[in-house]
């Protein structure tokens, strides 16, 4: 495929399916989990599986740090010409990946129970926190790495890889959840075990196309080091904080629905930050598809090109969003019904919270779909101001206040939805800032306005 030459639509539509379908089985394994907790072990469970996902956070963090930083200069490298200088930046951020790794795994093994509690978890859930971490941290670099070279991979072409290697692991995920909760009767350990197994494979086949003769991708010995690590964390900045920002909000959300909800309203929001996890993966799906196209026409000045494409991809996840929202509102018992053997006080708090929170995923696509349009037209600093704004200042000053306000736990699910939308009207208005700046520069090199 040629991206600077390709149709437009057609590039995208190449890009969104395999990315798309990645994405999809990727949340299978929050999916699964969830559901084979939930019924297996109960709504303790589904509460424990909330206060987990922090720690997938953090290794997401990282590898996405390193992996759309990496790629997003590698793209903008190869829309110049600049092939050499493209595998620097491959190698620089490859090595940056492992250090990272080094540094943090670690630190996980030596403070897990101070993490988790960190993360919200009571001595009551504590046990069963402990089942299913240790798991994760014991096997964390697959996790890291996986995140890593998927972005790159994708980014060298070969998004079907990407997608292959996903389905491998999502497989045997499903497969493992199944077997080893239910006949094994394994529990927490069980379920965490399918998740680490199923890493652990994607991450491996994900290796093997590093030996094959279609892999464009190098290892150099980059000509300015600190410089190449310094651009490519630049450029994957607002992934990473997005990614942090996740985590923070989680450990808030968690300890402010424990405080004001205790642990039933836990237990439904542990099914809710599942589905939340899966329509994330899905938004940044559709943000990973463009992020290779846009990167490389940027890199080679076709302007016309990229708002072509962003329009067709922010109408994408627009139509997303009415769909998400209106699940929730149409369905709140059966959702929370078909993830956990629900209690009496259980489906009584479901509909609510699915209600409100669900409203918020009208708005998300757009916000996460920002950030990897920005960070493909080199807007870094732009794409990390939202970020910031939706994951600690906007989010954090209402999770705070609106419990007060609204006297209890509501407040919490209302804080969520009204951080979405204020940040996606900012987001708009950035969007438009953007595209006229670039129209600016495009009529300045006589290329023909969009």
């Amino acid at each position: 495929m040629d991206l600077l030459r390709d149709k437009v639509g057609a590039l995208y539509q190449r890009f969104l399916w395999p990315s798309l379908f990645a994405a999809m089985v990727t949340t299978i394994y929050s999916f699964v989990d969830t559901v084979a907790i939930g019924q297996g072990v109960g709504p303790d469970g589904a509460a424990a599986a909330a206060i987990i996902y922090p720690i997938l956070g953090v290794a997401s963090l990282i590898g996405f740090l390193c992996g759309i930083g990496g790629s997003v200069r590698l793209g903008k490298a190869r829309g110049e010409g600049e092939m050499e200088k493209a595998n620097a930046y491959y190698t620089a951020s490859l090595l940056l990946v492992l250090i990272l790794t080094a540094i943090v795994w670690p630190l996980t093994i030596l403070f897990d129970e101070q993490l988790f509690t960190l993360f919200g978890a009571s001595q009551t859930l504590m046990p069963l926190v402990l089942e299913y971490g240790d798991w994760v941290i014991w096997t964390f670099p697959a996790f890291i790495l996986s995140a890593y070279f998927t972005c790159m991979i994708r980014c060298d072409g070969a998004p079907n890889f990407v997608m292959a290697a996903v389905l491998a692991g999502g497989a045997f995920n499903v497969f493992g959840d199944w077997f080893l909760v239910f006949p094994m009767g394994m529990g927490m350990a069980g379920a965490a075990i399918a998740t680490a197994g199923g890493t652990i494979i994607q991450f491996l086949i994900l290796l093997c196309y590093l030996l094959q003769k279609r892999c464009r991708l190098k290892l150099v010995r980059p000509f300015r080091f600190a410089g190449a690590i310094c651009k490519s964390v630049s450029a994957g900045f607002s992934a990473s904080v997005l990614e942090f920002a996740f985590i923070v909000l989680t450990c808030i959300l968690n300890n402010q629905i424990m405080r004001y909800g205790g642990e039933v309203a836990l237990s439904v929001f542990g099914v809710v930050l599942t589905c939340s996890g899966m329509f994330q993966h899905i938004y940044t799906g559709v943000g990973q598809a463009i992020q290779p196209i846009a990167a490389n026409n940027y890199g080679a000045g076709q302007f016309s090109r990229i708002f072509r494409l962003r329009r067709i991809s922010l109408t994408t996840v627009l139509l997303m969003g009415v769909v998400f929202t209106a699940l929730g509102l149409l369905f709140p018992t059966q959702i929370i019904q078909f993830f956990m053997d629900a209690t009496p006080a259980v489906i009584e708090a479901a509909p609510e919270i699915v209600r409100i929170y669900f409203l918020s995923f009208l708005f998300m696509g757009v916000n996460i779909w920002a950030t990897s349009y920005f960070q493909s037209i080199m807007r870094t600093l732009t794409s990390s101001v939202l970020t910031i704004l939706r994951g600690f200042v906007v989010s954090s000053i209402l999770l705070y206040l609106l419990p007060v306000l609204m006297g209890g736990v509501r407040g919490v699910w209302w804080a969520m939805v009204l951080t979405e939308g204020i940040v996606a009207v900012v987001t708009l208005f950035c969007v438009k800032a953007a595209n006229r700046r670039m129209q600016a520069e495009q009529v300045s090199h006589g290329e023909a306005a969009a």
